[in-house]
């Protein structure tokens, strides 16, 4: 039988074996892709995919753990660096960690393995045929808990708060001593943790503590002149700068109308004062209600008044008085006493009156212990009615 001719040209039948070759390639090199990304994806479960970058540290190919270290081992001179804070020759150092500085590096490396994961078949073989990077680079953050710094600041300022001590008046041993003043400080809390605050945050290795002076409120110039009533001794003293320069006998209040003790400052001083009757229904029920300036007035030819109440220094004829606890817790002076007193003092003038001594009483139907002796012709003053209405006048 005879063979039937193919009438194809040859290079037809070439053709076709040429492309049935290439689909061939074609379909053998498509499933060596696929292949190749299935082995890349594999190769890099649970990994962070090449070419990942958290703060400038290349983690691509690391899993989470991997990842968490080398971002610590990078961020690690950010959290142990140094920053002191300074006042004057002081200074407190810490570090960002140890005020509780802590980075985002977890939720960063989180979020790019879970990018990872999202990543399509397609991506992922554009990266493995193409060697495409993995489009991950952030930048890591480091956040400062005010906590941290309020503590910071607070026990800098626990340690360096100082209150102003207002100079006084020491009368614990019955004289007058002046003790000095002091400055205080108080650190300004706000404004020293907002400089510690910027320096964390901004790199820098120093902050400056904000420190105010407290000014005390009384100083020793306040105490330039102190008044010293002496009960028992019955003696007024006059201090200037600390010292003693002047003194007078004095009378103080009876036993059951005791001078006030303590320490006062003269509130007014009078001239001439009017008497006006302190007690008009107890021991001045006798009495009128006032007594003009003059020779019969109770205060003498002048008054100073204390901030106690009804206390004052007076001046009065009663002389014979001065050296006892004689008054109803005034203190009684001689006139030209009070009258020198009087020119040499200003209203503020601290008054000190303590107890030195028992009292020597000396009431008005007692007799007066320094008087002439009757028998030269004078009266006891504790019987003559006009000195008896002094001594009931204050």
């Amino acid at each position: 039988m005879p063979r039937r001719r193919s009438f194809l040209p040859s290079f037809g039948r070439r053709t076709g074996i040429v492309l049935a070759c290439l689909a061939t390639a074609v379909v053998l090199a498509a499933a060596g892709v696929a292949w190749a990304t299935i082995d890349y994806t594999n190769d890099h479960a649970g990994e962070l995919l090449p070419g990942a970058s958290i703060a400038g540290v290349d983690v691509g190919g690391l899993d989470r753990e991997a990842a968490l270290e080398a971002v610590a081992d990078a961020i690690r001179p950010q959290l142990d660096r140094e920053v002191t804070v300074e006042w004057g020759d002081r200074s407190w150092s810490t570090t960002p960690r140890e005020l509780g500085a802590k980075s985002d590096a977890e939720e960063l490396v989180d979020r790019g393995l879970a990018e990872a994961r999202a990543t399509s078949f397609i991506d992922r073989m554009e990266m493995r045929v193409l060697g495409t990077p993995f489009d991950y680079d952030r930048d890591i953050a480091i956040t400062y808990p005010r906590d941290g710094v309020r503590g910071f600041i607070g026990g800098i300022a626990a340690g360096l708060d100082k209150d102003a001590r207002d100079a006084t008046v020491d009368y614990s041993t019955g004289w007058v001593e002046i003790v000095e003043e002091r400055d205080g400080r108080k650190v300004v809390r706000k404004k020293s943790r907002r400089m510690l605050t910027k320096a964390l945050k901004s790199g820098a290795p120093t902050a400056s503590l904000v420190v105010k002076p407290v000014e005390p409120r009384a100083t020793t110039e306040d105490f330039d002149q102190v008044l010293l009533v002496r009960i028992g001794e019955n003696r007024l003293y006059l201090y200037e700068d600390g010292e003693i320069t002047h003194k007078w006998k004095v009378a103080t209040g009876l036993p059951e109308y005791p001078t006030p003790t303590g320490l006062y400052e003269v509130t007014e001083l009078r001239y001439m004062p009017t008497w006006v009757n302190p007690s008009p229904d107890g021991w001045g029920a006798s009495m009128p209600e006032s007594i003009p300036p003059g020779p019969g007035n109770p205060l003498g030819l002048r008054a100073i008044n204390w901030s106690a109440p009804a206390i004052r220094f007076h001046g009065t004829s009663a002389t014979y008085s001065l050296g006892y606890n004689a008054s109803h817790g005034c203190v009684r002076m001689s006139n030209p006493d009070v009258i020198e007193l009087y020119d040499m003092i200003e209203v503020g003038t601290p008054i000190v009156s303590t107890v030195v001594a028992p009292p020597k009483p000396l009431y008005a139907s007692a007799p007066d212990p320094i008087v002439v002796r009757e028998d030269e012709g004078q009266s006891q003053p504790g019987t003559d009615p006009d000195e008896q209405r002094d001594r009931r006048g204050d």
